[in-house]
């Protein structure tokens, strides 16, 4: 008995100060699941949910050390109000880096269309069905981002966003809104910049089509150029994936900077 009555009186010196801490802890942890959630690899659909959140408990007791006198200074704050604050900053920085993982199904359906590939769909890492070009750019930017040591990444992008957006600290929506609808627009040019020269090709082929169909109108010129263009298309996807996926990449990491 006296053995375990230290080891309870050890317990409760330890644990004593971190019961006062358990809604700020908590509100912490509502930030980091919200983020783990909807960031890019850990927050795909095929990682289950409980992954996640033993990701997010993880880290906050990473985090904890580091955020302990933010912590104590929010000891008195409102438990709603402090959840529901840490919970919407989560969701904001792991929305704007899921547009990244969108922008690259944009791509991949713009591409589709281009080279007449928009039919053939497929279950993929998005919820919703997707072309089989739009799966293919998905898969290979998870891939390249699993292969940089992402999750690293994102503890230090968690890191630095409390000097930003430190814990309790009321969310500006108004800019957190514009914030979001400048990423978006800046990732669909981008996505449109890497699909310029596959929607040249499509403009080139219905072009010569259509001088083909009016010099030789008995002719199926449809069913003669379509394979050529489809095929055409293919290999320039695959001249151009490299330069489109390194792209991309330096675009998320500079995406991830500015969240951070």
């Amino acid at each position: 008995m006296g053995g375990a009555g230290e080891l309870l009186v050890a317990l409760a010196e330890a644990f004593g100060p971190l019961v006062e801490l358990v809604w700020p802890i908590f509100g912490l942890f509502a930030r980091l699941s919200l983020f783990f959630m909807l960031v890019p690899v850990i927050g795909e659909r095929a990682v289950p949910a409980r992954i996640r959140i033993g990701f997010a408990i993880m880290t906050t007791f990473l985090l904890y050390p580091v955020l302990q006198e933010d912590l104590l200074a929010l000891r008195d704050a409102g438990v709603v109000q402090l959840v529901a604050t840490e919970a919407l900053t989560g969701f904001v920085l792991g929305f704007a880096l899921r547009l990244a993982v969108h922008a690259l199904q944009i791509l991949g359906m713009v591409v589709s269309q281009s080279l007449s590939l928009s039919q053939p769909l497929g279950e993929g890492i998005a919820s919703e069905p997707n072309t089989t070009i739009s799966t293919m750019l998905m898969l290979a930017g998870v891939t390249l981002l699993v292969s940089m040591n992402l999750h690293v990444a994102l503890i230090g992008v968690l890191a630095d966003s409390f000097a930003t957006m430190p814990l309790g600290t009321a969310l500006d929506l108004q800019a957190s809104a514009s914030w979001l609808t400048q990423i978006t627009v800046g990732l669909l040019r981008f996505c449109l910049s890497l699909a310029l020269p596959f929607v040249i090709l499509n403009f080139a082929y219905n072009l010569i089509l259509g001088f083909l169909n009016r010099a030789m109108p008995q002719l199926l010129v449809s069913f003669v150029g379509l394979p050529g263009m489809t095929l055409a298309g293919l290999f320039l996807l695959v001249i151009c994936a490299g330069a489109m996926m390194t792209g991309w990449v330096e675009m998320f990491v500079s995406l991830m900077a500015e969240a951070g």
